[in-house]
């Protein structure tokens, strides 16, 4: 029976040699672009073979994923602790101003990335995830609908964040109103996700609008 120490630190060796990669990684893309800099050049400075590179990353798409992904993924991080607390509204708009500052100067790189990675995300979510974690614990307090699953809010909010990120950075947004860019979606969300009897009911599509019956009395 192998020894629970060991692969214990296997696993932790592996962990720290996947961030010395990516972070590598990031440092080249940044001062060469994702597309210039070549495999061979990560694997080189983070002193591995491009085969033992390979095996954590088959491409450049997945370490464009994983850093901008990684980037969201650890923004959001620190939701779950706001869970069934009044302030989980704040704390996503926390974690996009967090995001918008970690954009910076590097906003045409990041697109490039953006692009690499591509927009579907591989697999699901699970219901560890610390914002799927935060959407249960909402709808067991009924503060949140529970019609939909916490996993599919989740993706729903992850792809708000995402979505508004983007069109921030494409715009060229100051700070500012890249974060505000990325909060207006999230709060759509969120209203959406509130419990069906706090929204307002859509009018029926065969019904006069209030302004339209208002014209013709």
């Amino acid at each position: 029976m192998a020894d629970p120490t060991s692969r214990g630190l296997r696993a932790d060796k592996k962990a720290r040699t996947r961030a010395e990669i990516l972070a590598n990684a990031i440092a080249l893309f940044r001062a060469e672009g994702i597309r210039a800099a070549r495999f061979n050049q990560i694997a080189e400075a983070s002193g591995v073979s491009p085969a033992t590179l390979f095996n954590y990353f088959p491409n450049k798409g997945a370490l464009a994923e994983a850093w901008v992904r990684g980037e969201i993924e650890r923004a959001l991080s620190g939701v779950n602790g706001q869970a069934g607390h009044p302030a989980l509204r704040p704390a996503l708009r926390a974690a996009c101003r967090e995001l918008a500052r970690q954009a910076g100067d590097d906003r045409a790189v990041r697109l490039e990335a953006w692009r690499e990675a591509g927009r579907a995300r591989p697999g699901t979510l699970g219901e560890r995830h610390p914002t799927v974690r935060a959407f249960s614990r909402e709808q067991g307090r009924e503060r949140v609908r529970a019609d939909v699953s916490a996993e599919a809010l989740a993706e729903l909010l992850i792809d708000a964040v995402e979505s508004g990120l983007i069109s921030g950075l494409r715009s060229e947004l100051p700070e500012g109103d890249l974060a505000r860019a990325i909060q207006g979606r999230v709060d759509l969300v969120l209203d959406g996700a509130r419990k069906r009897n706090e929204r307002v009911a859509a009018p029926a599509a065969n019904s006069p609008s209030r302004s339209t019956t208002n014209r013709t009395r």
